[in-house]
């Protein structure tokens, strides 16, 4: 995905020049036929651009590109062993090579987004609902979305099972231009806080730019809840006047926004305020009612947080001119989203949820929706990732044992630290006695379902769509779906 089909090339000058990149060339004009940050994807004629990473320094692998075959590079640091890079090599420099990413990809994939309507979404929570949701909505307008989001990249009928929220420049520019070729209309990219802390995307290129929701997440990486916000913030204050900034104003950051935000601003929410308004008539386990700006609306998703996500997509609808009736019709047809308040198996008297929740806000909200609806008891299956935000996991468990009858602590992905040090972690928030411990996930699926009786809801929360679990630097096959499946196949016989 980092290499454009057919494309003959472009020289390295007219690259910087399109690009308007700060880094000044030397050694001549060759011909650029591709661009990498990773040596190990070099090929004759490739740019190289040496990006000063959080654990490595690009600059380490400049020798091994040029060895592969670029003619050019691009580097933050002056090189020490000139005898590395041959007289005939140009190499750039520059103050900020992850920016230069940015912007000599754009050049190279010949400015996509322009010819795409780009709609970007940020926020801690329903980022990949809303993008399915207006996805199922432009399409049922006729329309031809593509995606790219945490659960996949796809377009146009092609489905890539997505490594990251927001992937690098190369792979984001790449993608758009994909998309372009196969006729896509609009893109819809889920906008992580790491992908605008780091310049993997450029405000200015997004047409419509949606705000959430915030709270404490990733604070592992950007240290205050301030710098976590002021990071999501940059993609509304670096908007283009002719975009529109969609913003939830029942969220605290997204009223301040409202005040920072370049662009039209329009806000949604269920306050009287909000330009797009939703009422909640009635919900239950087999999904809800409500209304947005007085036209009533029923959808199979479950709870008040994917109320909001229906009317963030409704508002970004709205502005992209797509009738309400149209709206309404994707959203009555609209049915899951993978991983999200997920249904495991037939209801048999028992319901089972798989649930993407893995933020103390996510958890409460998800917790509430079952609150409302539960006729028996709430049994919770939980853990935290390792390597990851310390802060959040007793926060995480506090927010479980009180909502729930019965929690079941256990593993999530533990990566590289001790399962049993996460979950002492986790532990500090517990003062209750309605808790169990049971590191191994398989058996603490298997322990909530086995004691689950009628009418009780067991949610299994963290991992959602995520069909792998990281242990150390290994990834194995593990569904939380799968395995309540098979618990449920089991009692039913």
């Amino acid at each position: 995905m980092r290499e454009k089909r057919g494309r003959p090339g472009m020289r390295l000058k007219e690259l910087l020049r399109l690009s308007e990149s700060r880094a000044c060339q030397a050694g001549g004009d060759p011909l650029i036929r591709r661009i990498t940050t990773d040596s190990r994807d070099v090929t004759n004629g490739a740019l190289f651009i040496a990006v000063e990473g959080y654990k490595e320094s690009g600059s380490r692998y400049i020798e091994d590109a040029v060895r592969k075959g670029a003619v050019a590079i691009v580097t933050e640091k002056r090189l020490k062993n000139t005898s590395a890079v041959p007289a005939g090599i140009a190499v750039c420099r520059t103050d900020n090579a992850r920016r230069e990413v940015l912007l000599i990809s754009r050049a190279f994939y010949g400015f996509p987004s322009n010819d795409l309507t780009l709609i970007g979404v940020t926020g801690t929570n329903g980022k990949t609902t809303f993008t399915y949701l207006l996805e199922s909505i432009l399409q049922e307008a006729g329309m031809s979305p593509g995606v790219i989001g945490t659960v996949s990249y796809r377009y146009g009928g092609v489905t890539k099972k997505a490594d990251n929220t927001t992937p690098d420049p190369l792979v984001i520019q790449s993608l758009m231009d994909r998309m372009r070729e196969g006729k896509t209309s609009h893109c819809i990219m889920e906008v992580s806080s790491h992908a605008l802390a780091m310049e993997r995307v450029l405000p200015s290129d997004f047409d419509v730019a949606v705000f959430t929701n915030l709270s404490q997440d990733h604070l592992d990486f950007h240290r205050t809840m301030e710098e976590y916000f002021e990071a999501k913030a940059r993609l509304f204050t670096g908007l283009s006047p002719e975009s529109v900034a969609v913003l939830n104003t029942d969220d605290e950051y997204g009223r301040r926004l409202v005040r920072t935000a370049k662009g039209t601003v329009v806000t949604y929410g269920t306050n009287p305020q909000a330009a797009v308004r939703g009422k909640v008539e009635n919900l239950s386990l087999s999904g809800s009612c409500f209304s947005i700006n007085e036209v009533r609306f029923s959808t199979r998703l479950i709870g008040m947080h994917n109320i909001y996500n229906i009317i963030a997509a409704a508002a970004a609808a709205q502005i992209l001119r797509v009738d309400c009736d149209t709206v309404r019709r994707a959203v009555c047809r609209f049915e899951n989203v993978p991983g999200r308040f997920e249904r495991v198996g037939e209801s048999t008297g028992i319901h089972v949820f798989v649930d993407y929740a893995h933020t103390p806000d996510a958890l409460q909200k998800l917790l509430d929706a079952a609150g409302a609806l539960k006729t028996g008891r709430i049994i919770t299956v939980f853990g935290c990732g390792g390597d990851r935000d310390r802060t959040k996991r007793p926060l995480m468990g506090r927010v479980v044992e009180q909502g729930s009858d019965i929690a079941i602590v256990t593993s999530d992905n533990p990566r590289t630290e001790d399962p049993l040090a996460v979950i002492e972690d986790i532990k500090k928030g517990l003062t209750g006695k309605n808790h169990l411990v049971v590191p191994d996930r398989r058996n603490a699926i298997y322990r909530a379902v086995e004691m689950a009786l009628s009418g009780d809801i067991v949610l299994i929360a963290g991992k959602g769509h995520e069909d792998y679990q990281i242990l150390g630097d290994k990834k194995i096959h593990f569904d939380d779906r799968e395995v309540a499946l098979e618990v449920l196949r089991e009692l039913r016989k």
